[in-house]
Formats: C-alpha cells, structure tokens, sequence
C-alpha cells in the first residue's frame, strides 16, 4: 500500500534546495538599489564612490562566477554526489555577504559578484538535476519549475529591502537564507539515482523509500515502487560493471540521444538569454525612465521583481497541466509581440513624432515582457534540459549546456549598453524580438514534449 503522503519529502528537499535559490536570487538582485548608494558622494566604502566601470564589472562578474561554479559543480556531481555538491553553493553565499559587510574598496564587491555567481552557477545546475531525480513523474514538472520562482521570490525580497532597509543592514538580514540551508539539508539523503551509480544499493533503496514517503524499516512497498528500484538497477550491475558504466566515452556523447539532448540544451539556453530579459532587468531604471514613468528606480525594481513573481507562479501552476511546449512557445511569442510594439514606439520617438499620448506603452509592453518571459521563457529550459539529457552523460552535458548559458548571459549583461548606443533602443528591442521568435520557431518544430513522461519514454523518443 502507498502511503497518503508520499510526496512529502520530495517537497521538502525541494523546499531546502530553493533556499539556495532564494539567496542567490538576492545577491543577484543587490546590484539594482546598491549600485546608486556606492556611486553617490555618501558610499559607505571607505574609499569613495565607485564609477560606472566599476560597476558595470560587479554587474557581470556575476555571470564569471556561474561559469567556474557549474564547471566544478558538474565535475563534482558525479564523483560526491549532489547533495554534497549543493553544499558547495552555500560556503561562497555565506561568504559574499560576510565580504559586503566587511568591504573597504570595490575589489570586495567584485569579489562578493563572483562568490554569489559560484553559488548560482552550482544552484541552477544541481537543483533542477537533484529535483528531476527524487520526484515522480506526476509531480517532476511541478518541483521542477520552483527554482526561477524561487530566485525571483529573492530578487524580489533584495528589492524591497534595498528600498526599506539601510544599506549596511542588509547582508546581516540576508546571511540567514543560506545559514538556514546548511542547517536544514542535513537531513535530506542524496538522489537514489547517485547511490544506485556508486553500486550503494542499499543506500539507493532507502533513499527512494524517504522519496516516496516509506519509513526506512518498511518491507511492504507498493508494485510502482518495485518497478521503480529495479528501473534504477538497470543502470549498474555489480561493482566492474558500475565502473564501465560511470567511464564516460566518445560513444556515448555521440549517440543520437546525447546529440540532440547537447544542441536542444544550447539552443533553449540562446533562448533563455539572447531574448534580452536577464540583459534589460539590469537596465530597469533606464527603461521605465524612458518611458516617462514617475516611478523610482527602487519602486521600478520591485514592480518588475513582482510580475516575474506572479509570472513564475503561474508557471509552476501551468507547467504540468498545459506542458512545457505549449508555455515556451506562448511565452515567446508574446515577448516577441511586446518587444516589437515596444520598439514601434522607440523608433516612432527617435523620429520625432508626437508620442506623449502613449507614454504609458514602453512601461505596459516592458511589463508585458518581463510577465510573459516569466511563464516560460526563464524557468523552462532548464526543466527540459534536465528532463531529456542521458543520464549516464547527464553531469557532463547539463554542466556544458549551463556553463554556455552563463556565458551567454555575460555577453548579454556586458554588451546590452553597447547594443543601445549602437543601434538605439527601438534596433535592440527589435533585435530581442527576433531572438524570441526564433526561440519559438525551434521549440515548435525541435523541442520534445516532456510532460508526465518517465525518462525511459523520453530516452525512446530522443533515439
């Protein structure tokens, strides 16, 4: 008989995991109210104001940090498993905020930038692979989506803070989220999926017994989690075959599954970054302030931290019910309309025609964007990427894939500016546009479905 609560602990670990989120959801979004207070005459560094290139390297030394942390969290995964490596994401979060704290001069902020990226770049590649092995098929989806959710629920906290609490307060207040993760994690066992690679069998069967809700003493289990157990024996025999089998090969990476798993995982990764969502959330104030919007930049920030809320809410709502497909698709199609409308009115501006009746369109359209962006766009490809990479190549490739994206965000981030100098607002809009509707056009004819499947499905279907 199945217990009535068998998803209980999968909530919980995934509860404890997006703790990690939550805090690098904040340290992301400390640049947005921090950088006007560092830059003013009154900067409580000790040695002055920063200037603008100073703090556009604190800006995106972020992404620098997230491409050495998947690196290392992806060599890290599969030698001492997930749960230890997840630990790895909090000692450099800690670390960060201890740095703010203590800060004499900008090379502790750059610092603090490149620690919090570390933790991230760990987070968004352990969370989703961790989620995805620990959560039923029903529920995988669901779980799966919580991590942009829960790094917008930190931006959006950093948000309110920076606008309500001083400035030295702050890291004190935000140092307890990953306090609170080093102390909760402890009870929560590793992926039954890691232990069966390390031919820990017994280990492997406890751990999916705490999964589904079985006490570890229980000898009567249900058929389904039989079937399950022996799923996850198919993948090692006994200790020589295990061994073979974790020796990662040219064969393997280039198997039809494995290709196509590693250029759908770039591509969704393009698309998650070159739509220009993570690149304009840095230029918030900018664009609210071209608008003619009478809202501060700290208000600007938490408007737009709380549509990504509500927008990834609804994700985590639809995600299991319309399918990963149908979001992407939805999502990126009204990005690319909104984009388009909101360069209209750039372009129409930058041509001097009369436009102060529709001073409230860039703000409507950016909101749009960010909202829409949120539902598909920002949280989804990291789901599917976990969902339809191998598992025997799953460290590997997920780890690639994420480090890409991080790069990616960089190039973003750093360039964006330049982007608006060259071609003007209106030309970068219409640029983003572009990006999201090809995104679009390749999860349509590219992307598998993946929802409610099982990974045995999914391999069939990537074959």
């Amino acid at each position: 008989m199945k217990p009535v609560n068998s998803a209980k602990n999968q909530y919980l670990a995934t509860f404890f995991l997006n703790l990690l989120a939550i805090s690098y959801g904040s340290s992301s979004g400390w640049m947005s109210p921090s950088i006007p207070i560092l830059q003013s005459e009154n900067s409580p560094l000790p040695s002055g104001p920063i200037s603008t290139e100073e703090g556009a390297w604190i800006g995106a030394t972020l992404c620098l940090g997230g491409v050495v942390g998947n690196i290392v969290s992806g060599w890290m995964a599969d030698r001492y498993g997930r749960k230890w490596t997840a630990y790895i994401a909090v000692i450099p979060q800690i670390v960060s905020w201890i740095l703010v704290i203590v800060a004499d001069n900008v090379y502790y902020l750059i610092a603090m930038r490149f620690l919090s990226g570390f933790g991230g770049g760990v987070c968004y590649m352990i969370n989703p692979m961790f989620i995805a092995e620990i959560a039923e098929d029903r529920i995988r989806g669901l779980l799966g989506s919580t991590l942009v959710f829960s790094s917008n629920l930190g931006l959006l906290v950093m948000y309110i803070l920076g606008a309500s609490v001083p400035y030295h307060i702050v890291p004190y207040v935000l140092i307890t989220v990953p306090v609170v993760f080093l102390i909760g994690f402890i009870s929560v066992p590793d992926t039954p999926f890691h232990y069966m690679r390390q031919n820990k069998y017994q280990s492997s069967e406890s751990s999916l017994k705490f999964y589904r809700g079985y006490s570890s003493e229980r000898e009567l289990v249900s058929v389904e989690f039989q079937q399950e157990l022996l799923r996850l024996k198919d993948y090692c025999g006994d200790e020589k075959q295990v061994a073979h089998k974790n020796q990662i090969t040219w064969k393997d990476l280039s198997t039809p599954h494995a290709r196509k798993a590693f250029l759908i995982g770039i591509c969704l990764m393009a698309f998650n970054q070159f739509c220009g969502c993570f690149a304009m959330l840095n230029y918030t104030a900018t664009i609210f302030a071209d608008s003619g919007s009478t809202l501060s930049a700290n208000m600007s920030a938490i408007v737009t931290g709380s549509l990504q809320m509500v927008g990834s809410y609804c994700s985590t709502l639809l995600v299991e019910r319309a399918g990963r497909k149908p979001l992407l698709i939805l999502s990126g199609t009204g990005m690319a309309i909104g984009l388009t409308i909101f360069s209209g009115y750039s372009y129409a501006k930058a041509l001097g025609y009369d436009v102060d009746s529709f001073r409230w369109l860039p703000l409507v359209c950016f909101s749009f964007v960010i909202f829409i962006a949120s539902i598909g766009v920002l949280p989804l490809p990291f789901l599917v990427l976990a969902e339809l990479v191998p598992q025997k190549t799953k460290e590997l490739i997920f780890s690639t894939c994420m480090s890409i994206s991080w790069l990616f965000a960089f190039i973003s981030v750093k360039y964006v500016a330049t982007l608006f100098g060259l071609l003007g607002i209106h030309g970068t809009m219409m640029l983003f546009a572009a990006c999201s509707m090809s995104g679009v056009l390749f999860v349509a004819f590219m992307v598998p479905e993946t929802k409610g499947k099982s990974f045995d499905v999914i391999a069939k279907m990537m074959s």
